[in-house]
């Protein structure tokens, strides 16, 4: 009699145990699948959001700077001393005073298996340059790469394409997107400095001059 007493009152004990164990087991159960559920968001985030785009951009203030002379110096750097060739699509806007073209570099990779040899693609960019009212702008930008040799006229992206190197298996050990980015970023501020460095070696014409200036011009 005692016994059936015990297990009587015991059994209540028993059965509150087993609900309490089975709501913490069950929020153990949601705390899991929401964090798996966040993980796989942000995964997806960031297969989805492109890589930020490579570009150098630059405002160069010219005290009493002559647009007309500006203009001319970047149209004779354009022509003859731009570094990335093959060079094609060379505008040059008179009238609004800007200068544009299309630059040729390469991009090298490492091969998706271990032993196989190198890659290199080419890679396309714009140079653009105009004045302003305080003298001028310019940029490098609008990279795209050439992913088939064959194929010249067809071009991808370049943010594209990286965030696709980035998703491939090999990745992990080629780093390719890494690669791609600073070798971009390198031909980015070489084309800058090379373009800034013949601007600064010109002589400062005064607004209202006309023309580039003779050697025996006093500067």
């Amino acid at each position: 009699m005692c016994n059936r007493l015990e297990a009587y009152l015991y059994a209540p004990i028993v059965w509150l145990r087993f609900y309490f164990y089975s709501l913490a087991m069950k929020r153990i159960i949601v705390a899991v699948l929401a964090g798996s559920l966040s993980l796989f968001v942000a995964t997806a985030q960031a297969q989805t959001t492109l890589p930020a785009s490579i570009e150098y951009s630059e405002e160069v203030t010219v005290e009493d700077g002559n647009p007309v002379a500006l203009y001319q110096q970047a149209l004779a750097w354009a022509e003859g001393k731009f570094p990335y060739t093959p060079k094609t699509d060379l505008q040059a806007k008179k009238e609004s005073r800007e200068v544009s073209l299309t630059g040729t570099s390469k991009i090298k990779m490492a091969a998706a298996k271990a032993s196989g040899p190198e890659q290199e693609h080419a890679v396309r960019f714009t140079f653009l340059f105009r004045t302003t009212s305080q003298g001028y702008m310019y940029s490098v930008g609008n990279f795209r790469v050439v992913p088939d040799a064959k194929e010249p006229t067809i071009t991808v992206a370049l943010n594209e394409y990286i965030q696709l190197l980035s998703q491939a298996r090999s990745n992990d050990r080629t780093r390719n997107d890494r690669r791609v980015a600073a070798q971009t970023n390198a031909v980015a501020s070489d084309v800058a400095s090379a373009f800034r460095s013949y601007m600064n070696s010109q002589p400062v014409l005064k607004d209202g001059a006309v023309g580039l200036p003779n050697d025996n011009d006093e500067r």
